[in-house]
């Protein structure tokens, strides 16, 4: 005997308009390879899309560097010896605020040791 479908929603469901799109945040670990003052190449085992936006939060000597940046080239990392089964990841920034330009600036010239 089948019993009668119990629901258990405390509120109803509400269809989404079309071409609404949501994004979910993920967290990925890189490897800063290296950084210049217009962007950074990273290293991760996670395969990356041109294109795609991403948030870099690290720190840079003893500054805290938090910065927007978008994917312009990847490499499969594969044939290099160290990085098997990485990808090599260059971005470009592309939200710097004052405080991120003065920390990459301060590590670039060598200050931040």
């Amino acid at each position: 005997m089948a019993e009668a479908f119990l629901e258990r929603r405390r509120e109803p469901r509400v269809p989404m308009m079309d071409g609404l799109e949501v994004g979910l945040p993920t967290a990925l670990t890189v490897r800063l390879v290296d950084i210049s003052a217009g962007g950074v190449l990273l290293s991760t085992s996670q395969k990356m899309s041109i294109g795609q936006r991403a948030r870099l939060h690290t720190t840079l000597g003893a500054d805290p560097f938090n910065v927007e940046v978008e994917v312009r080239r990847v490499v499969d990392g594969s044939l290099e010896g160290d990085n098997r089964g990485r990808y090599r990841v260059g971005a470009v920034f592309t939200t710097l605020d004052e405080v991120s330009s003065r920390s990459v600036n301060h590590f670039l010239s060598g200050d931040s040791q």
